[in-house]
């Protein structure tokens, strides 16, 4: 029985996603776990792998193409099966002075899927003529009207080749697409040549204008370096993973009631501890992190404190029922927060493996899908970075988040007497719904509990 291989949802408030390039080809046999295709999505890219064994039967989506979540983009056959022949192109309805129309290939058709996607509820008020060589299309029998971005025409009447976010944003731009080069699939522009284009343009000085008499008194001239300094301004396109970072830190800034609650930890045991362990570790190859013994440390804490590894539904509560927490990783795009799952079965060790290879995997665009969903808890760690303390923003649909901020020396107070110690400043930000300053409080204690003493995280 043949499979459908559809785009996949990796991230609650994913839509669709984009298919960079296929792994495999269509004839190729293929195995259950092996990679298929890379795709980006709003956060990374990551690679999708195969459910089923078999052959690869039919390529739906091809590279370059922005594909809503769950439509097909691909068959896997069955052993002895055989692809089907490709369906013949609907005839569309005839045109009419108030809607035009034409059947074009396949890949048209796709192009208007993704593009009704795009533009729905965008629509303007009143229809306005369209090109008839750039047409609106029939798709699954319904004449999509007075789409508001109409694929151009090239100059030698053939439908200009662009994907539906390249018109959007040239659209927006006031940018001419038959200016652009294509770098897709045969020829077609795709959002990064039209993003390229525009930073060229951008770039390009104003050309001179001519000054008229002044009518009136001409303002005061603007210092120069005021003026050097507009002139170096430049407008850089937000990037999807950038677009998605601003729409959901804006949702959990203007939603969540966020509360902060600090704390700061004696480190000194720990860091020795550490020291100890990686010692004795050297030779498997791996080392333990302070961001692991965080990680370990909010593990237990959040088993013992439910409330905080939670969710706010509206009307009640969700508690989850394993802790997957998603470890912030600063890569050159923006942030990406892949989840360890499943943490409070997990040793130090292995939470120490597993999220080193993570990490490496997420850095080089290597993840696997539900590597991205499922967290019910962030851990954020700038400390590397020499910051003494500062608060995160939760993400939704979490609960809470813990700030980690930068080990240091200090000279404190213990038992009577004046010594250098190693202190770190731990910030949970909470959401006000779901649980309150006490037992946040009391959560934050646990943590610093367990890494003032290690040993208790082996318990």
């Amino acid at each position: 029985m043949a499979n459908d291989v559809l785009m996949p949802k990796m991230g609650y408030d994913m839509t669709e996603g984009r298919i960079l390039r296929w792994l495999k080809q269509e004839g190729e046999a293929v195995e259950r776990g092996q990679p298929l295709a890379e795709i980006e999505t709003d956060k990374a890219t990551i690679e999708i792998e195969a459910f089923a064994s078999g052959t690869l039967g039919q390529i739906v989506g091809k590279e370059g193409d922005t594909v809503p979540v769950g439509q097909k983009i691909a068959v896997i056959l069955a052993e002895g099966e055989q692809a089907a022949a490709p369906a013949a192109a609907a005839q569309a309805p005839t045109p009419t002075a108030e809607a035009p129309a034409a059947v074009e290939a396949d890949a048209a058709q796709r192009d208007a899927r993704n593009e009704m996607e795009d533009m729905r509820g965008n629509a303007p008020a009143q229809a306005q003529p369209v090109n008839p060589n750039a047409g609106q299309r029939t798709v699954a029998g319904a004449v999509a009207l007075s789409a508001p971005v109409a694929a151009p025409a090239a100059e030698n009447g053939e439908r200009l080749k662009a994907s539906p976010i390249a018109r959007r944003i040239a659209q927006e731009h006031d940018i001419e697409l038959r200016q652009v080069a294509g770098s897709g699939p045969g020829g077609r522009i795709v959002r990064e040549d039209v993003e390229a284009f525009l930073r060229t343009q951008q770039a390009q000085p104003a050309a001179p204008v001519a000054a008229a008499a002044p009518a009136a008194p001409a303002p005061a001239a603007q210092p120069a370096t005021q003026a050097a300094e507009s002139d170096a301004d430049q407008r850089v396109p937000l990037t999807r993973m950038r677009q998605t970072i601003a729409r959901r830190m804006t949702e959990s800034k203007t939603t969540i009631p966020h509360f902060y609650v600090s704390a700061e930890v004696d480190m000194t045991e720990a860091l020795a501890w550490r020291k100890r362990l990686n010692d004795a570790a050297a030779a498997d190859g791996f080392k333990i992190s302070v961001n692991d013994m965080v990680v370990k440390a909010c593990a237990a804490a959040l088993v013992k404190f439910p409330n905080i590894n939670a969710s706010f539904g509206g009307d009640h509560i969700e508690l989850h029922d394993h802790v997957n927490i998603s470890i912030a990783v600063a890569i050159k795009e923006g942030l990406i927060s892949p989840v360890v799952h499943n943490l409070e079965q997990k040793s130090l060790g292995r939470i120490a493996r597993e999220t080193a290879d993570m990490v490496a995997r997420a850095r080089d665009g290597k993840l696997r899908a539900e590597e991205y969903s499922g967290g019910t808890f962030t851990v954020s760690n700038l400390g590397p970075f020499g910051v003494d303390s500062f608060s995160a923003i939760i993400t939704p649909p979490q609960a809470a988040a813990l700030a980690v901020a930068s080990s240091v020396q200090k000279a404190v107070v213990v038992d009577g007497q004046i010594v250098i110690r190693d202190r770190m400043t731990i910030t949970i930000s909470a959401d006000h719904r779901v649980t309150d300053g006490a037992e946040a409080a009391q959560f934050v204690g646990e943590v610093r509990r367990l890494l003032e003493n290690p040993l208790a995280m082996l318990l």
